[in-house]
């Protein structure tokens, strides 16, 4: 198959995986695969694009069709992970995500990383704040460089006022170190701002950020 009908596939791929995570929820493998069946049949072989790929669809998907929800949604989601951010502070808590890199939706977590060398103590901390959370083992991932020890679930009322929405978040918590080994999902998309395509982002980073999208706006 030539390359630049390669390509075209894939971006079709991509397109119709960002409408089923914008509409649907599902997660990125999820809809990837969803979506080579739309586009290609079911049972085809078939190369799926990566997540780089996808978060640049879904971005544009956002902007085309929702764009009136998307924007204020993700300030309030950006607003609501800073205040998160604040009480967590002595876990130095970094964002990552969807939430930070402009591709969120209304099916979206906050997903933070926390870097301290005791998963109690955010345990007990989230327990002594009264948050009703669970706790999922990492240990599948453990053999990953800098991979979180557990991750703690919860959800807390939703950012938009006069809406009965609930939203997730997941704390991964990693070990101290850990904050010298470079973000994963780093980008090369000329269109973020810096902070945006960092892949990880300190309370100090996200303000910045929310102060210039709010001056964009």
């Amino acid at each position: 198959m030539p390359a630049d009908l390669q390509d075209d596939i894939q971006t079709e791929i991509a397109a119709a995986a960002a409408r089923l995570i914008a509409e649907e929820g599902l997660d990125y493998a999820s809809a990837k695969r969803k979506a080579a069946d739309e586009v290609l049949g079911a049972g085809r072989r078939r190369t799926l694009p990566d997540n780089a790929t996808l978060e640049r669809e879904l971005r544009r998907y956002l902007a085309t069709f929702d764009a009136d929800q998307h924007r204020p949604r993700l300030a309030a989601m950006r607003a609501l992970a800073l205040d998160l951010m604040q009480r967590l502070a002595r876990f130095d808590p970094h964002l990552v995500g969807a939430v930070l890199n402009g591709s969120a939706t209304a099916h979206s977590n906050i997903h933070l990383h926390l870097f301290t060398d005791s998963a109690k103590d955010v345990e007990m901390f989230l327990l002594d704040s009264g948050v009703d959370f669970e706790v999922e083992d990492a240990g599948r991932r453990r053999a990953e460089p800098g991979a979180p020890s557990e991750e703690l679930h919860f959800v807390v009322p939703g950012p938009l006022a006069g809406r009965a929405e609930r939203i997730g978040v997941i704390l991964s918590v990693h070990d101290t170190d850990a904050i010298r080994i470079a973000p994963r999902h780093r980008s090369t998309e000329p269109d973020l701002d810096p902070v945006e395509a960092a892949g990880r982002a300190n309370a100090k980073s996200l303000r910045e950020l929310i102060d210039r999208a709010g001056r964009a706006g």
